[in-house]
């Protein structure tokens, strides 16, 4: 027997101020009817529109506007039906979901989304053979994926069927209680298989070797562009709830030039300010505060190629985990209401094994983590340099913004200061170089984050098992890998085990093995011109959504 059943989880209710913006009298109301276009500013150029291989929030930001699975992130973070027509049948034991998926749902050359697309995009994601990088998304969720991951098995295993064009059949290896969430992640888009075969190895090279099925297609794009094009897709099944006609957005590296775009209309979103600008508009009324479920860390390689590099001294990364302010980072050079952390959790995103308060404070309970305290540095760096020598040079691998350049003086400054007689030699790159340089572990220390793709610990902390090329680290602990392997496996039914696993797995990677050292967790400070309605702005997964956007 089958019944109707929908996924609950602990939402966070984002609410957010819109009104008013400074003097600018283009940013002021307007008693006409504005025209439904925006200009957005972006810190980073898009490094791919393949799902199967998104590995950074940029992509995955732009891939949100433009494609849908079969459920979406709307008002308060809620997820609603996408691709599917309505919630999925589900089996007595919960291991067996039926889809039933919206007839009128097009790709943009016209051709229907069937659930044939969705067995093909998810195939792919399973198949070693793709290199995707978030495969590991699959393993313990979809059935037979870890077998075609990890053994060899056909593909045609994988626990995904078409029943009919528009009936879509997902058997998992256990229940997951964060399933509804997880669809909302950019593997599980959808792929249609001919018009990618047809553009052969043109494919994902420029918008127009791409087709979408979500509110917009992208156009004015290629790679390494540094401005691209959201226009409303007219084959949108719920074409007629998008208002913009076309969404614009800049790479704008310079902080000041965003704002001066903002201040004279030529902007209408800066979506980042740094610590000097949020501090400045922190009592106007366009500014925005978006407190999201993402940690950013210091991230110590200890390997690069075949040649270890002096982090791979536990000591060195014990007295650089302790060697930097965090508070005096996060309201000097952030000063935009991002938060000081301890953890790799984000505060908020997961309840205590309990379900009466936080996922950090039950850590924090059980396990001392590491903070500012120059003393301790100094004890660990003296250890180190008994093996290391007493003068050791590092490199810290960064964008090449304004913004980034000053977050990594900073470090280098604190670093330097608290530990005499190191030296951190900082290198700037664009930011798709830098995300190839992490995927390939082609750095020594980086200034990283990782976001909330969806509501579970296993988001972030299943990247850093072992030779997972999405840590961006040389790391192997079988004790980690246990525990997280039974959060998927042996556990994955018992609720509170799992996250007592996830509490013993980062105190081993953060506080036993000290391989990332927290720094905070993030809150965007946005402007946002006063006109602009319904642009939902998310703590998890893409950091907004246009599709309900529109100016009044």
């Amino acid at each position: 027997m089958k019944k109707k059943l929908g996924i609950t989880l602990l939402t966070l209710t984002l609410t957010a101020l819109l009104s008013g913006c400074g003097d600018s009298a283009d940013n002021k109301q307007s008693t006409a009817t504005p025209e439904q276009t925006l200009n957005i500013t972006s810190e980073a150029q898009i490094s791919t529109m393949d799902p199967a291989l998104a590995a950074d929030t940029t992509s995955t930001l732009a891939m949100n506007q433009v494609y849908e699975g079969l459920y979406i992130i709307g008002k308060d973070d809620e997820f609603v039906l996408g691709a599917a027509a309505e919630e999925p049948e589900v089996s007595d034991d919960q291991l067996t979901y039926t889809f039933s998926l919206r007839e009128d749902a097009k790709w943009s050359n016209g051709e229907p989304v069937t659930a044939h697309d969705f067995v093909y995009a998810w195939r792919l994601i399973a198949d070693p053979t793709t290199g995707s990088p978030n495969t590991d998304v699959l393993l313990g969720v979809i059935k037979n994926a870890k077998a075609i991951y990890t053994e060899g098995a056909d593909p045609e295993t994988l626990g995904v069927k078409a029943l009919d064009d528009y009936t879509l059949e997902v058997t998992l290896e256990q229940p997951i209680p964060y399933l509804k969430s997880l669809l909302t992640f950019a593997i599980f888009y959808p792929k249609n298989q001919a018009f990618i075969e047809s553009q052969g190895q043109d494919y994902g090279t420029s918008g127009e070797h791409l087709i979408y099925n979500g509110p917009f297609v992208l156009k004015k794009w290629d790679s390494f562009a540094d401005e691209w094009t959201y226009e409303k897709n007219p084959e949108y099944w719920d074409h007629d709830k998008v208002q913009l006609a076309e969404a614009k957005v800049s790479v704008i590296k310079s902080p000041s030039t965003a704002v001066n775009l903002f201040t004279t209309g030529e902007v209408n979103v800066v979506n980042k300010l740094t610590s000097e600008f949020a501090k400045n508009y922190r009592e106007d009324d366009s500014f925005l505060p978006v407190k999201q479920y993402v940690t950013f860390f210091l991230k110590m390689n200890p390997k690069r190629g075949d040649k270890e590099t002096p982090l791979a001294n536990l000591d060195l990364r014990k007295a650089i985990a302790q060697a930097f302010d965090k508070q005096k980072f996060v309201e000097n050079i952030l000063g935009d209401g991002s938060t000081p952390t301890n953890h790799l959790i984000p505060k908020g995103q997961t309840p205590s094994p309990d379900g009466k308060s936080d996922f950090t404070d039950a850590a924090s309970d059980a396990y001392d983590y590491f903070d500012y305290n120059p003393e301790e540095a100094q004890k660990s760096w003296e250890k180190a340099q008994e093996t290391l020598g007493k003068t050791v040079s590092v490199e810290f691998l960064t964008d090449d913004t304004d913004a980034a350049k000053t977050s990594a003086e900073f470090f280098a400054d604190q670093l330097e200061t608290n530990l005499p007689g190191l030296t951190v030699k900082i290198v700037q790159v664009p930011f798709p170089i830098r995300v190839e340089r992490d995927q390939k572990q082609d750095f020594e220390i980086q200034l990283s984050g990782w976001g909330t793709d969806y509501r579970d610990p296993l988001t972030v902390m299943r990247i850093f098992t072992s030779n997972n090329p999405t840590g961006g680290i040389t790391y192997a602990n079988p004790d980690y890998d246990a525990l997280i392997d039974a959060s998927r496996t042996t556990d994955a039914k018992n609720n509170s085990k799992r996250i007592e696993n996830f509490i013993e797995a980062e105190n081993i990677l953060l506080n036993q093995d000290v391989m990332l050292a927290p720094i905070y967790n993030r809150s965007l400070a946005i402007l946002s011109n006063p006109d602009i309605q319904d642009m939902y702005w998310h703590p998890f997964g893409p950091s907004y959504s246009l599709k309900w956007a529109f100016r009044q």
